[in-house]
């Protein structure tokens, strides 16, 4: 146990696991054991139980009756229903997103493009991956609506373990210049190319995968959390 986890809140906690499922720390299947994330995080696991739960509401980790907690496995037609999903609501998000933009929010689109790119070239793979599914729920926050913003938020963080499973390993998901092209259409003001803007480039997102494949293999939990341990 460490100065920086004796210190964590649940919410933190809970941010931490969020990130290594979302980053790919954790693989699909991972079982998620209470005991041992609790020595992880240097607490007991009925802390943990109810941060398991938070996160099996987000999609992100199955609950099984007598086996426990896992990270979800989405399977093939998971990957193919998200992504549907995705296309169906990102595509009016970004069409509220382009009437309601402000110089203010461009610029916020912008550098998280720009983070992105640097983690990438930094061969930082997490963060990047991060980036990504921000820059879409960002998207979302633009409209002003919470209820939009809580649903992109579960789609993404279901897709990034779609991407954990399926994506071949030569692939990105998300591309740089897909993402520039969505913020200039949004500048432009047109709705229409926007909208196409955005189905294509999901479209895309889904040519980056192997749906035929098994997926990698599990990491341990304490290396997936062996960052915490720089911090202190």
């Amino acid at each position: 146990m460490t100065a920086t986890t004796e210190a964590m809140t649940d919410d933190e906690i809970h941010r931490e696991i969020f990130d290594a499922i979302v980053g790919g720390r954790l693989a699909p299947g991972e079982k998620l054991g209470q005991d041992e994330l609790g020595k992880v995080f240097g607490v007991s696991k009925t802390r943990i139980r109810p941060i398991l739960h938070r996160l099996s509401d987000q999609k992100i980790v199955v609950m099984e009756p007598m086996r426990g907690a896992f990270v979800a496995r989405p399977s093939v037609e998971d990957a193919r229903a998200v992504n549907a999903a995705r296309q169906i609501i990102e595509e009016g998000v970004i069409r509220a997103a382009t009437r309601v933009a402000q110089p203010q929010h461009l610029k916020m689109l912008r550098e998280i493009v720009a983070e992105e790119q640097r983690a990438r070239e930094g061969r930082n793979g997490g963060r990047a991956h991060r980036l990504t599914g921000e820059f879409h729920c960002e998207l979302a926050r633009i409209t002003g609506n919470d209820v939009v913003s809580e649903v992109v938020r579960e789609l993404v963080s279901r897709d990034s373990l779609v991407v954990a499973l399926y994506q071949r390993p030569s692939s990105s998901g998300c591309s740089l210049g897909g993402h520039a092209d969505l913020v200039d259409k949004i500048e432009a003001g047109d709705e229409d190319a926007a909208a196409h803007a955005m189905r294509h480039h999901l479209q895309d997102v889904m040519e980056t995968l192997d749906l035929g494949e098994e997926g990698r293999k599990s990491q341990a939990l304490a290396k997936a959390f062996a960052h915490l341990g720089d911090k202190s």
